[in-house]
């Protein structure tokens, strides 16, 4: 493990924790692109940290390599840079202790990550969002529905009969029986209510 601080205090009394534990070895600065772990103290995050995080991650010998970040205030514009410079586990810099970040190294050691609640939802936002785009980008949307299929469904919920839904949607009576039925296989759904009920319980209608 390597530590990189402007904190003196803190930096000296995590180094004091990390040597009475016996369960790291403390690099030198100099030889962090070796280290499992960087612990790096920032009371304020800037574009030159950032900037300065992903230049090490990439010239890391290590490629297992992550980061403990125990930092003041975070903007959410930054989250996306540091989580891609290597960025694991995050600790709010006030009132931090050197046990907290000793077991916050020690847990990202074994593959895990600590991060506050916050930082938590944010990370599911935005795999909701990403899944989204992507599902919609190749014309799917939630629950593995095409775009297509969601119009029939949401017209049935409305209680539309196939053929006042082919009619809505300029299609042939027998392509609407031809999509449900797609649906009811492909999902192994037992009826046309069911399919209803499995497109709003996923959120698609």
């Amino acid at each position: 493990m390597a530590v990189l601080a402007g904190d003196v205090r803190l930096a000296g009394d995590l180094m004091v924790a990390m040597a009475a534990s016996g369960e790291v070895e403390v690099l030198a600065a100099s030889e962090r692109g070796d280290a499992d772990v960087v612990v790096v103290l920032a009371e304020l995050v800037t574009d030159a940290v950032v900037d300065e995080l992903a230049t090490w991650g990439q010239a890391a010998a290590n490629p297992g390599q992550r980061v403990v970040l125990v930092v003041g205030p975070l903007r959410e514009c930054y989250l996306p840079r540091l989580f891609g410079a290597g960025v694991v586990s995050v600790l709010p810099y006030r009132d931090v202790t050197a046990g907290q970040v000793l077991r916050a190294v020690l847990a990202t050691c074994a593959g895990r990550a600590v991060v506050p609640d916050m930082l938590v939802r944010w990370l599911v936002d935005e795999v909701r969002s990403a899944q989204s785009s992507l599902l919609a980008s190749h014309g799917v949307v939630t629950g593995g529905l095409t775009v297509r299929e969601v119009e029939v469904l949401r017209r049935l919920a409305d209680g539309l009969d196939t053929c006042r839904i082919a009619a809505e949607l300029n299609y042939s009576e027998r392509t609407i029986k031809k999509i449900i039925q797609d649906v009811m296989s492909r999902l192994q759904l037992r009826n046309r209510a069911h399919a209803v009920s499995y497109a709003m319980r996923v959120g698609a209608i």
